[in-house]
């Protein structure tokens, strides 16, 4: 038997879910009041348990009272408001149009302009609005994690978690190799010169440096995250300023001019697969999809930060949504400038151009403040991203999936081994170039996804009982309608990757069957020790009741505007009042 530091009432190990519903349970008709007590967080004494089961996770009981919060689900910072948490997810997602420059070297301007314009609606539509409602649903910082094992059971879950880990771990190496690109760039030097050691050093400092940041707990895209943005995007203003006036637009359809992949010099990348590389409209398919797709993905991530929102119900999904906007703005109005007034070759369009743009357009101080401002957004992006995959790896460990160190927050509130672990993942991609980097996690990360896409279709069309906070306004069959395209466009990810990209992913695969094999084994023979914090399925405790009338569809049209408050936190009342027109 897996033993578990949870507690039931008598002091024993938890074996089976408690026979009562929790107070406002999703499942629950009528308020219902119960003397049992069960302690879900053991690093409380016992005489600390929780009372009628009040103090469940938030995605048990969305309506709870809005003082009663599980100390668990306490956060260590204020609590994020629109703005703060539109900034955060546009960091996790985009940060801006550093390193689309790959898409117009692959496919020229014209089809570099298409793919920002069409395959947001393929890719970054759906997964924000998924991302709205079962973040707001579930509320945990391991994210899809949590809608994966729900729908699918714990292998599914820990399956998911891990790969969508990987990848962004392997994302965050980027940041600091994207950063050297554009010093290179701008300075005029020679990018062979920093290769072997040189190249580790340099993005070995910065990871380091950013990575002690994060740990201190620096809220870079927190509390500065507006002053950021501002930082970051200001060169691309005025880029625009002094840009518009010499606009042709005839430029923007320029077709590409490639006859090979001779524009790409990297073996990786051009190495072989199952599909040709050159294709269809004289497209280099495989580096212009992989960088649309890096580009435009990742709004999941905000599902690990939906429990330090300040209101689940109104600001959460405003905020994605704002988030989503920004990024597809920030992606096409700068990239038709730049190719509507230069007249640079396809092939110039190497990693880090918009530098060399920036000079061209406004001289070297121009270029300066463009090197600056890559540095500021790789650094908010890194931050972003190391903050989403350390809280995923602790919601993982709440969740009995990974032995209770990865649950220790340093005493600024971060999750420490998910740092550390993170940035030994980062250090050791220190070699790898841009591409590199865009092939390995794109896949890895494309099939958590699929995983997330199938638990919201399952959870919509099986699990009705679940309230949703926010609900994408559409009936239940048509929530497969949302996942074809995005899974469409994976499936053609995979369709043409190559082959040392699928020996990379099964190898993954199989490491993560036998990381989850282990940490089964380990918990049966106390290798570790584990603590179960979360329940793994709402459904278990609710099977264990006898008798239990299942509720009407609640429906989300015209909740009340005193149920809006009871959603939010006590201390942004006063916001959401006016956000919504409650007297």
């Amino acid at each position: 038997m897996i033993m578990y530091q949870s507690t039931d009432v008598d002091d024993k190990p938890l074996e089976s879910p408690p026979k009562q519903l929790p107070l406002h349970h999703p499942l629950q008709t009528e308020d219902v009041e119960s003397d049992a007590s069960i302690s879900l967080d053991t690093t409380t004494s016992h005489e600390e348990t929780i009372t009628n089961l009040d103090l469940l996770p938030p995605h048990i009981h969305p309506h709870s009272r809005p003082e009663i919060v599980h100390p668990q689900f306490k956060s260590t910072t204020p609590a994020l408001k629109l703005w703060p948490l539109a900034i955060l997810i546009f960091y996790n997602v985009s940060g801006g149009p550093f390193g689309i420059e790959a898409s117009i070297r692959a496919g020229g301007n014209f089809y570099a302009i298409v793919g920002f314009l069409v395959f947001p609606l393929v890719w970054s539509v759906p997964e924000a609005l998924v991302t709205a409602e079962l973040g707001s649903t579930f509320r945990d910082a391991s994210g899809g994690v949590a809608w994966v094992e729900e729908a699918f059971g714990e292998n599914a879950g820990f399956m998911c978690g891990y790969l969508g880990w990987i990848a962004g771990a392997t994302d965050n190496a980027i940041y600091p190799t994207l950063f050297l690109e554009y010093v290179t760039s701008v300075a005029g030097w020679d990018k062979d010169e920093f290769i072997g050691w040189s190249r580790f050093a340099f993005i070995g400092g910065i990871t380091l440096f950013l990575a002690g940041l994060n740990y201190t707990g620096l809220e870079i895209v927190g509390k500065c995250s507006l002053l950021v943005c501002i930082i970051a995007m200001s060169p691309f203003v005025v880029i625009t300023i002094l840009a518009v006036p010499k606009v042709v637009p005839s430029r923007w359809f320029q077709m590409p001019e490639a006859s090979d992949t001779e524009f790409f010099d990297d073996d990786f990348q051009t190495s072989p697969g199952p599909l040709p590389l050159l294709g269809l409209a004289h497209i280099v398919w495989r580096p212009y999809l992989n960088n649309l797709f890096w580009n435009l993905n990742s709004f999941d991530s905000a599902a690990s930060f939906a429990a330090e929102t300040s209101c689940v119900r109104t600001i959460y999904p405003r905020s994605i949504f704002i988030g989503l906007v920004m990024c597809i703005l920030l992606y096409i109005i700068p990239l038709m400038v730049a190719v509507g007034a230069t007249d640079y070759k396809q092939e110039e369009w190497v990693d880090g151009h918009f530098g060399a743009v920036a000079v061209d357009l406004g001289g070297n101080l121009l270029g300066g403040w463009m090197v600056f401002a890559a540095g500021i957004s790789n650094l908010a992006l890194f931050e972003a991203e190391m903050s989403a995959d350390a809280f995923q790896l602790m919601g993982m460990a709440e969740r009995g999936y990974l032995p209770k160190i990865f649950q220790k927050r340093s005493k600024f509130g971060t999750p420490t081994m998910g740092i550390i672990v993170g940035t030994l993942v980062i250090l050791a991609f220190g070699c790898a170039d841009f591409g590199q980097l865009l092939e390995l996690l794109n896949v890895n990360y494309a099939i958590s996804l699929l995983m997330e896409y199938a638990a919201f279709i399952k959870l919509r069309l099986f699990h009705k009982q679940l309230q949703r906070p926010y609900r994408i306004p559409i009936p239940d069959w048509a929530a497969v309608l949302i996942a074809i395209p995005p899974s469409a466009g994976i499936l053609l990810i995979f369709a043409i990757s190559n082959w040392a990209v699928y020996i990379f992913t099964l190898g993954a695969l199989a490491f993560g069957v036998i990381l989850f094999k282990f940490g089964e084994t380990s918990k049966q023979r106390g290798w570790f020790n584990y603590e179960l914090k979360l329940r793994s399925s709402l459904y278990e405790m609710a099977l264990a009741v006898d008798d239990v009338t299942e509720p009407e569809e609640h429906s989300y049209d015209n909740v009340a505007g005193d149920e809006v408050v009871n959603e939010c936190k006590v201390e942004d009342l006063d916001d959401i009042k006016e956000e919504n027109r409650v007297v």
